[in-house]
């Protein structure tokens, strides 16, 4: 198994976008897309989401999904394994860009 963490840091108008996104390869576990991710805001690890929670989450497992399609990966399927980011910073576009760089580093292109 491949894992591989790549962070996301902006500012846009003034307002910090962070996300830190973990991307595992599995062993040709058939159901890994149905694991849960792991969010971790301010580092403590949050177990009942809000909807501004799932979006973030939900940013980075549909920038894997469309990164193994446009770069036709046909390996073990990638899954978001953790999403990290502080209460302040987290934003949807910066798990999502953090999430492209990852996939695209584990599938080599």
């Amino acid at each position: 198994m491949r894992t591989t963490t790549h962070t996301h840091l902006s500012v846009v108008e003034g307002f910090t976008r962070f996300a830190r996104v973990t991307v595992v390869e599995s062993e040709a576990e058939a159901n890994c897309h149905t694991l849960d991710t792991i969010l971790i805001l301010n580092d403590r690890p949050i177990n009942e989401r809000s909807e501004a929670h799932d979006k973030l989450v939900q940013a980075a497992i549909e920038a894997v999904r469309d990164t193994e399609s446009r770069l036709g990966w046909r390996g073990s399927p990638l899954r978001v394994a953790k999403v990290e980011s502080s209460y302040v910073d987290m934003h949807p576009e910066a798990a999502r860009l953090a999430a492209i760089s990852a996939a695209t580093e584990l599938i080599g292109g």
